[in-house]
């Protein structure tokens, strides 16, 4: 039984399937619930592989090493994230001064809520740098935190976990506060759900998933600038 199972989990494609099958489960749960904030297709996946991954004993390093096929496309799938933006150019310069406003409370906003406590508190250097980028994208927010001295693995978890909670009740919450833009929509979920938020808005409209490009990518390059400075001035107060 353990020489079958690892014949079948060594096999190329076997990582890539469970992933692909876990989401496309994930997915028709959240569907068939009515979009419920609690069954993101994201969380309720990510829950699926790693309790089957448990359950036959597989590293996760030998689980990334088999996925790398999903990562390869996804760096590519990215860059077609110009597409829409592209596309829905008009609307974004007609939004030049919203989208300016937006953007830099939308960053403050996320950087001072991820230090305000540990900041108070008198918080452990290495704390803030690992918390300070947790509303960029991941790819962005680790090479921060390895800059400032913090923990990049879990930078990563943090970020992916805001992602995650954005994408599921972020849109809940714009639509209760009477949002109905989708510009605005997708903007406020890109800045503060990163790429997990850019594919919820993208389910929304192709118009909600260009501003939420837009405001993932804005709100990444900002939190470069403004990580740093943040920790610069809570050290010496």
């Amino acid at each position: 039984m353990n020489d079958a199972l690892a014949l079948v989990s060594g096999q190329p494609l076997f990582a890539v399937g469970v992933t692909v099958a876990a989401y496309a489960v994930a997915d028709g749960l959240w569907r068939r619930s009515g979009h419920s904030a609690f069954l993101n297709p994201v969380l309720v996946a990510t829950c699926l592989v790693a309790a089957l991954l448990m359950a036959l004993g597989i590293s996760y390093p030998h689980y990334l090493r088999r996925t790398e096929l999903i990562n390869e496309t996804l760096a590519l799938l990215i860059v077609l994230l110009s597409v829409p933006l592209c596309r829905q150019f008009g609307l974004i310069r007609q939004a030049g001064v919203p989208i300016g406003v937006a953007l830099l409370t939308g960053s403050v906003v996320a950087l001072g809520s991820a230090l305000a406590y540990p900041g108070a508190d008198g918080g452990d250097a290495v704390l803030m740098a690992t918390l300070a980028p947790k509303s960029a994208t991941a790819a962005v927010a680790v090479e921060i935190t390895d800059r400032l001295g913090g923990v990049p693995g879990l930078t990563a978890v943090i970020v992916i976990s805001t992602g995650i909670i954005g994408a599921a009740f972020g849109p809940p919450m714009l639509d209760a506060a009477g949002v109905s833009d989708d510009r605005a929509k997708g903007f406020a979920l890109g800045v503060a759900s990163h790429a997990i938020g850019t594919a919820r808005a993208f389910q929304i409209s192709e118009t909600a998933g260009a501003f939420a490009s837009l405001g993932m990518i804005m709100n990444a390059l900002l939190t470069i600038l403004l990580a740093p400075l943040a920790l610069a001035a809570l050290s010496k107060i």
